[in-house]
């Protein structure tokens, strides 16, 4: 009788049934090699037969080379026939055109060859850049499909799904139709559980039906929004993951200062006062999140008020204290000058808040430094880490809406925070600039007239 239970090779997931069916969203090529080099060499110490269908941005002779690393042997077990890495153009469309049922066939026949050989069974994986946009449905529907012929087979399947190429309903359609997901966050692969994955269902629902109401009521740009319906969800998730990030660190600060008991009455008062100060924040952005969409307004609309931009950085700082410290990075604000001048608070809290989320996730572990000074009639605005740094090529491209530097830095998510600060430093007549090279940190400067 064969063993029940396979290892996965990733930390992750751990071990794993036969006729398991499950997905990844990855950003770049280190996230596949990360996770399908492992998936694999567990496969391959198993005795597993193991089919590597590939696709852009890893092809067949990359993914080889990175195997190769962990497997030294593979030649030999590709003379063996226990591995096979070919081109998605091999197995997909073959004939020229894609074939769900003739590619369901090939699975079950590779599996059943593959026992018939002595292997325990049939590791696969497909990566689905290659799927154009005309082709997803019926993509979707040879997926749903997929779960059921593995059911009962000495079969694991891992498919792979480009975050760039996915839109936001995409996602739900992805992970309905496997038993569940990965998705990498802060350089670690977390599960995504079909509980979760409700729960996201219906928040999304919910999001949709107010923010359709609110373009209802924006009659003159009715037909605009409704052409960009699919672009503005995918920014409606990133301009609320800020406050709802501030929200969930004064919230888990809260929870933990009074597990050691020493939340005072007045300490619980003050951040309660913060917590009610971002569920402003949020009821704000939600009525502003059409601003962003509109494709023939390039420009944010501003709500311009007086206010110190050295306060406004320094409370952002503050806010983010705690996840500066969960990442290990040591940070000094540098913002003691008052620099009164006329600008759009909450737009401007938002870019600063993006420079931040920025330095957090990509330069965990280095310190920070932000310095807030007057030059004349502007006020400049500098975020400098110590992470990885940025190829000088990727200094344009990562500003641009949707575009991701081709490094693992800019790995995950839908790349929108530097062109939101883009846009809302531009909207205010000012300009944002970067200063970085691999391995020597990135230094991000915004220069904002006062009046």
């Amino acid at each position: 009788m064969h063993e029940q239970l396979r290892p996965s090779g990733l930390s992750a997931v751990g071990s794993l049934p036969w006729g398991s069916h499950f997905c990844q969203f990855y950003g770049v090529q280190e996230d596949l090699v990360d996770s399908l080099v492992p998936f694999f060499k567990a496969g391959l110490d198993s005795n597993e037969k193991c089919l590597w269908v590939t696709s852009e941005p890893l092809p067949a002779r990359d993914a080889r080379t990175a195997l190769r690393n962990a497997v030294p042997d593979l030649a030999e077990r590709e003379r063996r026939n226990q591995i096979e890495i070919i081109d998605h153009q091999d197995w997909y469309t073959a004939t020229g055109k894609t074939d769900p049922d003739s590619t369901l066939r090939g699975w079950v026949e590779r599996e059943e060859r593959a026992r018939a050989d002595g292997f325990a069974g049939l590791r696969l994986t497909g990566n689905t850049y290659w799927v154009e946009r005309s082709d997803w449905n019926g993509f979707v529907d040879y997926e749903a499909r997929v779960s059921n012929t593995f059911q009962g087979r000495n079969i694991i399947g891992l498919c792979s799904y480009c975050l760039d190429r996915c839109q936001p309903h995409d996602i739900l359609d992805v992970v309905a139709n496997h038993q569940f997901a990965l998705t990498r966050r802060a350089g670690d692969w977390h599960v995504i559980e079909s509980a979760a994955l409700g729960m996201a269902k219906e928040e999304l629902h919910r999001l949709n039906a107010e923010l359709e109401y609110r373009v209802l009521e924006r009659t003159t740009e009715l037909e605009q929004a409704v052409r960009s319906r699919d672009e503005f969800l995918s920014i409606a998730s990133h301009e609320l993951k800020t406050p709802i990030t501030s929200l969930q660190l004064y919230v888990q600060g809260m929870v933990r200062a009074q597990a050691r008991g020493t939340l005072t009455p007045e300490q619980l008062n003050a951040r309660l006062n913060r917590v009610q100060v971002q569920c402003g924040r949020l009821e704000k952005l939600i009525n502003n999140l059409l601003d962003v969409s509109r494709a023939d307004a390039r420009t944010p609309m501003l709500q311009r008020e007086s206010f110190d931009m050295s306060e406004l950085v320094a409370d952002a700082a503050e806010r983010f204290a705690e996840e500066f410290t969960r990442v290990g990075c040591q940070v000094t604000v540098d913002a003691r000058e008052p620099l009164v001048g006329c600008w759009d608070r909450m737009r401007l809290e938002q870019a600063i808040t993006n420079l931040l989320q920025n330095a957090a996730r990509y330069a965990p572990g280095s310190p920070i430094h932000i310095r807030v000074q007057g030059e004349g009639p502007w006020v400049r605005i500098v975020v400098r880490d110590g992470g990885p740094g940025i190829s000088e090529k990727d200094h344009a491209r990562i500003f641009e809406r949707f575009a991701q530097a081709g490094s693992e830095q800019f790995a995950g998510g839908f790349g929108l925070g530097l062109w939101i600060v883009k846009q809302v430093v531009e909207a205010h007549d000012g300009n944002v600039t970067l200063a970085s090279r691999p391995g020597a940190g990135a230094t991000f400067t915004l220069m904002l007239p006062c009046d």
